[in-house]
């Protein structure tokens, strides 16, 4: 009899309060790893939208680029301005992955004095709004934004 209890008591296993242990640091883990996964997929969207608006952005200033050089300035077709508070952005939006995205541009062109060369500097910013936040950004009006600049000289 005494045998059997001893026999009894060497068994070896896990008892309930290990197994629950091991289940909480295993969830404690495991939570971690998602925060970390969304983490990610959160980055990885925002690198999506700021990919898109360079596009964006550049795709205007290449445009602005192929303009004979007297009609920067001058044109009201492009929109262009010395100040950016009185520029009003144009609203583009673009199909992606995620559904449909709503860009700002806004265009800068401003004469540099120079006494030998004429030259321009064009700046095209594009804007986006991510979430609720109101905390907005010139010259776009958005909580994101990107921006390209370049400069011209006159050849023609």
């Amino acid at each position: 009899m005494f045998s059997d209890k001893k026999l009894l008591y060497q068994r070896h296993g896990f008892t309930l309060i290990e197994v629950m242990l091991a289940l909480l640091v295993f969830m404690v883990i495991m939570l971690g790893l998602a925060k970390g996964e969304l983490i990610a997929l959160s980055v990885q969207s925002g690198n999506l939208y700021r990919d898109e608006a360079l596009r964006v952005a550049e795709d205007e200033l290449t445009r602005l680029k192929s303009e004979r050089f007297s009609i920067l300035g001058n044109s009201t077709d492009l929109d262009p301005t010395d100040d950016w508070s009185t520029t009003v952005p144009t609203v583009i939006n673009v199909k992606m992955r995620s559904g449909s995205v709503a860009f700002a541009r806004s265009v800068q062109i401003t004469n540099i004095a120079s006494s030998t060369t004429a030259l321009k500097r064009i700046d095209v910013a594009v804007g986006w709004t991510l979430g609720q936040s109101t905390s907005l950004m010139t010259p776009t009006n958005r909580n994101h934004q990107a921006s390209l600049s370049t400069i011209i000289v006159q050849s023609d």
